[in-house]
Parts: C-alpha cells; sequence; structure tokens
C-alpha cells in the first residue's frame, strides 16, 4: 500500500512538471495576431498600414487595420490595454496624453504641412505668415485628428480661432474635393508628401502652396515640427510643379506599441518599419528613417538595440515559436548550466584532492618504513607529519580506510 501511495505521488509530480513545462512553454510563445491603429483609408498613416501588413503577413502575422478619423485618439486607443492594440502612428508631440503603456518603435517619417490657398484669394492678400490666413474660410481634417490638433495649436499662438475665423472639419477626402471646388479659400493638411491627394492640389491651378515665413521661431516654439524642403517639379517634372523649391514645416511622425508586446512581435514590427521607411522620400534621403531617440515616448532597451545592432540572432534565425521561447528560458538554462558546471568541477577538484592525499599518503609510508628499515627512529617532524596525513584522511567523505590503518599501525612502532 505504501509502495503504491509511493508510485501515485511520484507520477502526480512528474504531471504536475509536465503541465508547468508545457504552460511555460505556449505562455512564451507570442499571439500571430496584431492590430495597427492608423488614420482614415484615404490617408498617409493606413498606407503605411497596408505597407506594414503587406510584409508582416509574410512572416506568418495576421494583421487588422482599425481606422481612426479622430487620428488625435490613437496613442490613447494603443495605451488601453482593453482595446487590443498593439501598435499605432502618432506626432511626437503627446505631451499631456497618458504614456504609462506606451513605448515608442522609432520616428518613420516627417509630413509637410500643406498650406493651399486659392489664387484669387492669394492675389489679393500675400499669404506670408499664419496670421495672414485669419477671416480666411478655411477647411481642415476632423477635428480630433493629429492635423488638425496640430494646427489650431499653432493657430492659438496667432490669435486664429474659430470666432474670427471660419473652420470647417471634413474628413479628408470631403475636404480636399471641396476645396478644390473652391467652396473654401483655403486648406490646411499633414500627410506624407508622397501623398497623390496633394500633388492634385499642387497641380491644379487655382491653388497656390504658401511657403510660410518665421518657420525657425514656429520650431522653437513646437519642437516636435521641423523645416523640410520640397523641391521644384516633385509633383510634376514636366509642368514644374513646384515651380520652385518650396520650404515647408513637417511634424515628426512616430510609431508607438503597447508597452508589453512580445519580442518576437516587437522585432518583426521593426523590420517591416525599416523595410518600408529606410527609402529617399519627397523630403527624407535614404536611410535617414526609421531612427530612435528621446522623445516624449518612452524608449526602449530592446528597440534601442535592434537600432544599433538589428535583430538578434535567436529572432533572425529560429522560427518565431522556437525563437520566443529560447529568449524566454534561455538565459535562467545557461545559470542552471552554470551552476552544474560549477558542481561538476568542484566534483573533479574532490577527486583531485583525493587522489593527491592517496599520493602523499603512500609517498610518507614509503618514506617512514625506509626509515624505520635502517634503524633510524620516528622524529617529532615525521610524527607532526603523520598526524597531519592523519587528520586529512579523516575528513574524506568517503575516507580512505586502509591507508588510515597503515598510518596507525605505523605509529605504534
Amino acid at each position: 500500500m505504501q509502495k503504491d501511495m509511493l508510485r501515485l505521488a511520484r507520477l502526480l509530480l512528474c504531471l504536475g512538471l509536465i503541465f508547468i513545462m508545457l504552460y511555460a512553454t505556449f505562455s512564451a510563445v507570442p499571439s500571430r495576431q496584431i492590430r495597427i491603429a492608423a488614420g482614415p483609408e484615404d490617408g498617409s498613416f493606413y498606407a503605411m498600414a497596408l505597407q506594414y501588413k503587406k510584409i508582416l503577413e509574410k512572416k506568418s502575422y495576421r494583421v487588422d487595420i482599425v481606422s481612426f478619423q479622430n487620428t488625435d485618439e490613437i496613442s490613447a486607443e494603443v495605451a488601453d490595454s482593453t482595446k487590443h492594440i498593439d501598435i499605432g502612428f502618432v506626432a511626437n508631440d503627446l505631451q499631456g496624453k497618458s504614456q504609462a503603456n506606451l513605448i515608442s518603435l522609432g520616428e518613420i517619417q516627417l509630413q509637410p504641412i500643406f498650406i493651399f490657398v486659392n489664387r484669387k484669394v492669394e492675389t489679393e492678400r500675400s499669404i506670408l505668415s499664419l496670421a495672414d490666413l485669419r477671416g480666411l474660410s478655411l477647411v481642415l481634417p476632423p477635428e480630433k485628428s493629429v492635423t488638425s490638433q496640430t494646427l489650431l495649436s499653432i493657430f492659438a499662438v496667432y490669435g486664429i480661432d474659430q470666432r474670427n475665423t471660419p473652420i470647417s472639419f471634413l474628413p479628408l477626402n470631403i475636404g480636399v474635393a471641396r476645396l478644390a471646388r473652391e467652396e473654401f479659400d483655403g486648406g490646411l493638411f499633414i500627410l506624407g508628401a508622397e501623398s497623390e491627394l496633394m500633388a492634385e492640389l499642387g497641380r491644379n491651378k487655382k491653388f497656390v502652396l504658401v511657403e510660410l515665413t518665421q518657420q525657425s521661431a514656429i520650431v522653437k516654439k513646437f519642437p516636435f515640427l521641423q523645416k523640410v524642403t520640397l523641391p521644384n517639379g516633385i509633383f510634376d517634372l514636366k509642368e514644374k510643379i513646384p515651380g520652385r523649391d518650396v520650404k515647408l514645416l513637417a511634424a515628426n511622425i512616430s510609431v508607438v506599441a503597447q508597452k508589453k508586446l512580445p519580442p518576437a512581435t516587437t522585432y518583426a514590427l521593426l523590420e517591416a518599419m525599416r523595410e518600408v521607411h529606410r527609402n529617399s522620400n519627397y523630403v527624407s534621403n535614404a536611410d535617414e528613417f526609421p531612427k530612435y531617440r528621446g522623445s516624449a515616448i518612452q524608449t526602449n532597451d530592446l528597440v534601442s538595440d535592434f537600432y544599433r545592432n538589428g535583430t538578434p540572432w535567436i529572432f533572425s534565425t529560429f522560427p518565431i515559436a522556437i525563437a520566443s521561447i529560447l529568449d524566454a528560458y534561455l538565459a535562467p538554462l545557461l545559470g542552471l548550466w552554470f551552476l552544474l558546471s560549477i558542481y561538476r568541477v568542484f566534483i573533479q577538484f574532490e577527486k583531485i584532492r583525493s587522489l593527491t592525499l592517496f599520493f602523499l599518503a603512500h609517498l610518507l609510508i614509503f618514506w617512514t618504513r625506509w626509515r624505520i628499515r635502517n634503524g633510524r627512529p620516528l622524529s617529532t617532524r615525521v610524527r607532526f607529519l603523520l598526524e597531519k596525513i592523519e587528520t586529512a584522511i579523516k575528513r574524506e567523505e568517503r575516507g580512505l580506510p586502509m591507508l588510515l590503518a597503515e598510518i596507525r599501525h605505523i605509529k605504534q612502532l
């Protein structure tokens, strides 16, 4: 009965260990589902998300793109773990927004602030400053979009608001279409420089692309903005549109992610970002993006290491599941291996110590017997050495009984 109980206990222990190992293994494997928060389907954020989706699906991920008209809400959506959104596109200015659950995956692009004004209006009054837009009928993307929130904060510096300037907030494609029909005096948009919507407005001879003065001062007050140059003829080389290099302000766009994003998923996203954004575009040089530096968003050691050294060998060599398991448990396994190695070394040292003691004891016995046979009595020094050897043998866990008996016999002579 007792043996049966012991066998049952051993079986339960083995099953428990197997269950723990299986749970630990499966918990280390990340989900293959990635959800990306992007802007409206005709916007730059959505276009970039589609490029990410194409690359990630080749890595066996399932990608859902969640479209937001109010792109200013994207950071909050990603930060809210109950929404299950993994990454999103944001402007670098996240001051005043919850960032506790967010990390930065890097800056990916500069998106110019395009200001198009009806040519008739621009003829009547030169538009050199944002202050010159006061009183004009303007169209902007939805009020809670990154574009509108950014522009409204800059407008406030110039004293422009809806009390003195009629501002309409419309979905991007509708706003651009109505502006093209001359229903507004001007429109302001923050989009990728390659946006076809902006190219269409640029080619529309009814409108002028405005170049602002005071750009350096604006950048000083709004550090998330930078100055860029839209090259002469970039929209249409043959027609030379624009007809000169145009200096524009641009918003720095970043990708933010859930703080608890698994390493394998993080590396897959970073590789997709690098593939999409490393080439040159209308306002940036090749290999200028993506980049990683201190910002208002939390940095992360894993991401920082990727920008310095690339994808770790484990994740670039093994399938996602195996790499994730190795990443999660390699450190403790190496620690255990190190401890076992130390134990084996200790055992070897014990064997060497025993062999050394064995050799010294035999050497001392041989030397002592030789002295006795030659009629030389045991001196104090010899007796001291015999005592030391005897004490050392007593301390041996396994003992050397035959040597010990021999030494005791010699001492009696």
